[in-house]
């Protein structure tokens, strides 16, 4: 379907209301629709290539398919519209609010998104069924693509980008939280500053990232791939990193307090001067990784491969290699974690072994026999109670310089005195 020049220039007239007019494979290319009104209007397979749709008001609308590349849709009001399978490359797309719209398999390659609303926007990929052949499948399979998308500012709260391409895409102080990104493809995403906190990034690709200050607290990384990424001063406290890759990523003061690292590959990583304090690292791999100058205060090291590791004034504090911290019961039952124990750090396969007791001080005296032990003493059971008070005393000294208190003036070295006999 054609649309003649006449009928373009009514579309274009600012406040034309077009409500649920239906436009299905007409051909608007280039055509200036600014400020046009066209709520819930039927634009499925529309050709709106380099069309003007600068602060028109599309909410609502059915652009299945339809071709918006590098169409002008600068503060256009897209909330709730269907743009599945639409053509949306190197579109500028700046400031528009394009709220609750689905995006499911849209092609925004390029396209500029700054500080566009996508507010629960669906973006998602299907995920890949679990009988198909990855490697025939894979050319055919249709993708959300973002790629080298500029999203820089874009406010993505709730936003479902599961299994979505983001290669490259600029997410610079992007506000994504509580996203969901499970097996997202991020690999070379510029995102620092970025907001991420809660969000889930579960077996996600996130190799080479830029996530310099940006905030992941409390978000879902668990078996991500952060290999070569930049994490320094981000804030992952809390986070989730249960067996992610960190291989030759650097996190050089990141806030990872409290995180759950169990399983993690940091081998090698920069993680000097990271706050790292109750982080659970069990069974991580740290061998060659950097950690001077770390904060690992309580932090539960079971398990942990350091071979190599540079802990170069590192705080171990509290620290454990082998489970948690122990704890102490208070008097009032209260249970706290023991303070000023020293950690303990030895090599791996060392078993724990019960201390060994120091010999006690061997006394001796010129009665001593040949083999140097102490004479007997007599003693009769008279004599018992002040000699078995003495034994309770703690011996602080080999020589006992003073007579104990039991029997004043006595010496403990002679023998007992008997009952009815002068001194």
């Amino acid at each position: 379907m054609s649309v003649s020049s006449s009928e373009i220039e009514v579309l274009g007239t600012p406040g034309t209301d077009d409500t649920r007019a239906s436009l299905v494979g007409a051909s608007l290319r280039k055509a200036d629709m600014s400020g046009a009104m066209m709520r819930w209007a039927n634009l499925s397979g529309a050709d709106l290539s380099e069309a003007n749709l600068r602060k028109a008001d599309i909410s609502g609308a059915v652009l299945t398919g339809a071709d918006l590349h590098l169409a002008v849709c600068i503060r256009a009001d897209l909330r709730w519209a269907n743009l599945i399978e639409a053509n949306l490359g190197s579109a500028n797309l700046t400031r528009a609010d394009m709220t609750g719209s689905i995006l499911t398999c849209a092609d925004l390659r390029k396209a500029n998104l700054t500080r566009a609303k996508l507010g629960k926007a669906d973006l998602a990929t299907p995920p890949p069924a679990e009988d198909a052949d990855s490697t025939a499948d894979a050319a055919d399979a249709k993708v959300t693509d973002l790629s080298e998308a500029m999203l820089t500012r874009a406010e993505m709260t709730g936003a479902n980008l599961s299994y979505s391409l983001l290669a490259r895409a600029n997410l610079t102080r992007t506000v994504l939280t509580e996203a969901n990104l499970t097996h997202a493809r991020l690999a070379g995403i510029v995102a620092s500053r970025a907001i991420l906190n809660g969000a889930d990034l579960s077996g996600a690709d996130l190799t080479g990232a830029n996530l310099t200050g940006a905030n992941l607290a409390g978000a879902n990384l668990k078996g991500a791939n952060l290999t070569s990424a930049d994490i320094s001063g981000a804030n992952l406290a809390g986070a989730d990193l249960t067996g992610a890759i960190l291989t030759n990523a650097i996190a050089r003061g990141a806030k990872l307090a409290k995180a759950n690292m169990r399983d993690v590959q940091l081998s090698p990583a920069d993680l000097s001067g990271a706050d790292l304090t109750g982080a659970d690292l069990t069974d991580a791999n740290v061998s060659g990784a950097n950690l001077s100058k770390a904060t690992l205060i309580r932090a539960n090291l079971a398990g942990v491969n350091l071979l190599g590791a540079d802990l170069t004034g590192a705080d171990l504090s509290q620290a454990s290699l082998f489970g948690e911290p122990p704890l102490l019961e208070t008097l009032g039952g209260a249970k706290e974690i023991e303070t000023g124990r020293p950690a303990v750090i030895r090599t791996p396969g060392d078993e724990p072994r019960a201390a060994i007791a120091a010999p006690a001080p061997v006394k001796t005296d010129d009665k001593a026999d040949p083999k140097g032990a102490p004479a007997p003493t007599p003693v009769k059971p008279a004599a018992q109670a002040p000699a078995a008070d003495a034994a309770k005393e703690p011996v602080k000294d080999p020589v006992v310089k003073e007579p104990p208190a039991s029997v004043p003036g006595s010496d403990p070295l002679a023998p007992a005195k008997q009952p009815g006999k002068p001194s």
